[in-house]
């Protein structure tokens, strides 16, 4: 595909902001405000879409765009949409003290651009099959897109609060029976270990018991089919 073709980065992080970030942002909203905690989670959940979109399922189609890490996209997306700003507590900060506590000093939309970076960085958009043995799966994300890739299907208002998001479903082993879901076990939270200014790092995961495929592509038909 030629270059000339390829919808740019900014350009894509823009439409991927108006059409799941816009609609939860309040009209009057501004860099001063103090957001709620829900309308934080709202904005946040978001956002992590936003990123996963651009970093590895927009990358993987058009692997000449660059990878952005979390300070890139955290201060990109303030600059396409400065109301976003009152959602960053890193980029207020006047000074350059290092971040020691990232639970305290990150917002939950840094934290969770963060984790969604992580993400897409483990995924590798320069992969045709991600490598995802032994991984510890909590939550399954699905992106529906047609036959020639041109199109996708998003869920509309999904808790009557008029946005577009990804079908998702939780995973919850111990509320699903061994004889339904025999290889998913032992999901756990990945937990931040620690975070250093303008680089952030993780615990590696743990060696968790290798997940099957089928079950996860039966949980990604069932959050579709529950939804629709």
């Amino acid at each position: 595909m030629a270059l000339s073709s390829v919808c740019p980065t900014e350009d894509a992080v823009r439409e991927f902001l108006e059409y799941l970030v816009d609609p939860v942002i309040p009209a009057t909203s501004s860099v001063r405000d103090s957001p709620s905690p829900s309308q934080q989670q709202w904005v946040a959940k978001q956002v992590h879409g936003v990123v996963i979109l651009y970093n590895y399922y927009h990358r993987k189609q058009h692997r000449q765009l660059e990878f952005l890490d979390v300070e890139s996209f955290c201060k990109l997306i303030a600059v396409l949409k400065p109301p976003l700003l009152a959602y960053m507590k890193c980029l207020q900060r006047n000074d350059d003290a290092e971040l020691v506590d990232p639970e305290k000093q990150l917002s939950l939309t840094e934290k969770t651009i963060m984790n969604a970076c992580d993400l897409c960085m483990r995924l590798s958009a320069s992969k045709d099959i991600p490598d995802i043995e032994g991984w510890s799966i909590s939550e399954v994300a699905v992106f529906l897109v047609d036959s020639r890739k041109e199109n996708c299907l998003l869920l509309f208002s999904k808790d009557g609060n008029g946005v577009w998001s990804l079908f998702e479903k939780d995973v919850d082993i111990s509320n699903q029976s061994s004889e339904a879901m025999p290889d998913l076990k032992q999901c756990k939270k990945k937990r931040i270990k620690k975070c250093k200014k303008k680089r952030i790092t993780k615990k590696p995961l743990r060696d968790d018991p290798s997940i099957n495929e089928d079950a996860m592509q039966q949980l990604a038909f069932s959050s579709v089919k529950e939804a629709t």
